[in-house]
């Protein structure tokens, strides 16, 4: 039987009516999309027919996402310097639009002369990006306010921005269509992405970029995210949406989902729900975990955070600001401070001290291994756990 809070939502990927309630999810501090702390609550669910793992939009969600974005300041901690990836060994940095223009210019076949718009366009980092790889294309941006509007007439070959949240109300066709992180805040994701398909010249195509919640676990706190897709479930949702993929891949950029379609009618077969289940409940055991590991640290002497992105301000509002310190790689943060704690560089960490590193495993054990010879302790989060407890399978359905 299905809780009184979720029996009015079907799911966003499937459609159906069966969505169940992971009551864990509710005691976990969160962090807005702009990596700000946010305080705990919510409510996350798990459809039972596809296992596509959701917020419910309901009234609750409606108002943060508004009080989220009515202050919302995208690369606040670099004066909005786009946020790089580290994409060597070496440690060399790109920009992430960067990495993605490449990616789609490369993929898609473009003609030399076009349209693109670029839906959840922010303050331009992907238009400016295509501006250079596109000189001879005309450039559109769509976002809720016109808030940016002035950073946006510096892009070469931008016409102009229409400031709706109704993809209906944008005129005209396009030969590039892109949702780089937008599609995960769309409170009607299918209905999002029918829109931006019908936007398409014949020949289109309609490039998505989201976080991979296979990979990035911290993408469940993200308050204003509504739906965290896997690979599987983007493509399921693209193709009831009318799409096919030229490409889709987890490869491009690490954590995230990279998508190129065009307009096909071909269905997929429907997902696997167990699937979305046991990650959902193996996700939040984690996330936990490394909550308790975290308090356990900080109370053991001068104590740092390591990165200042989605994560470590997550972990930072989870302690309760139990933090003296954070540490960064990102050049543009380092130097900065966040709520009075500065941002040093891994070789300026204070000796004897602990700086926690709440990553994935696969990619905390790199960066210790990196850090061994500085000053500072880095030290891991917990290990993924092998068999979550089955308490939380039974408080994931209500009765």
């Amino acid at each position: 039987m299905a809780d009184s809070l979720t029996a009015s939502y079907a799911c966003q990927i499937c459609g159906l009516q069966g969505l169940d309630l992971l009551r864990a999810f509710g005691a976990l501090p969160r962090v807005t999309s702009d990596c700000k702390p946010w305080p705990a609550g919510g409510a996350l669910a798990v459809c039972r027919h596809c296992g596509g793992i959701q917020k419910l939009p309901d009234p609750q969600w409606q108002d943060e996402i508004r009080r989220i974005y009515a202050n919302y300041e995208i690369y606040h901690l670099s004066d909005g310097a786009e946020q790089v990836v580290f994409t060597t060994a070496s440690g060399e940095a790109s920009p992430r639009s960067q990495i993605l223009v490449d990616f789609v210019a490369r993929t898609a076949a473009l003609p030399a002369k076009g349209r693109l718009i670029d839906i959840g366009c922010g303050n331009g980092a992907a238009l400016a990006g295509f501006s250079k790889r596109l000189p001879q294309w005309e450039l559109y941006g769509n976002e809720l306010s016109d808030r940016a509007l002035g950073e946006l007439r510096k892009i070469p070959n931008f016409v102009t921005l229409y400031a709706t949240g109704d993809l209906q109300a944008i005129p005209g066709r396009y030969d590039l269509v892109s949702m780089i992180h937008s599609l995960e805040h769309m409170p009607s994701p299918l209905s999002t992405l029918t829109r931006a398909a019908a936007l398409l010249e014949e020949q289109g195509s309609l490039f998505i970029e989201v976080p991979d919640i296979q990979t990035s676990p911290f993408d469940l706190l993200v308050a204003d995210h509504l739906c965290h897709f896997s690979l599987e479930a983007l493509r399921y949702l693209a193709s009831r949406a009318g799409l096919s993929a030229v490409a889709a891949s987890t490869s491009v950029l690490g954590k995230e989902i990279t998508y190129l379609g065009r307009r096909d009618t071909a269905a997929l077969p429907p997902l696997d729900p167990e699937k979305g289940l046991q990650l959902a409940r193996s996700t939040l055991s984690w996330l936990q975990s490394v909550i308790d590991r975290g308090r356990a640290l900080s109370g053991q002497g001068k104590f740092g955070i390591f990165g200042t992105s989605i994560s470590g301000m997550w972990l930072y509002g989870a302690l309760g600001g139990r933090a003296d310190f954070f540490v960064d790689e990102d050049r543009s943060r380092i130097g900065r401070h966040y709520d009075g704690k500065p941002i040093l560089s891994p070789q300026d960490a204070p000796a004897g001290a602990t700086v926690y590193v709440p990553l994935t495993p696969a990619v905390s054990s790199k960066v210790v291994s990196r850090m061994a010879g500085f000053a500072a302790r880095f030290l891991p989060p917990p290990e993924w756990p092998r068999d979550p407890p089955s308490a939380e399978r039974q408080d994931s359905r209500s009765h």
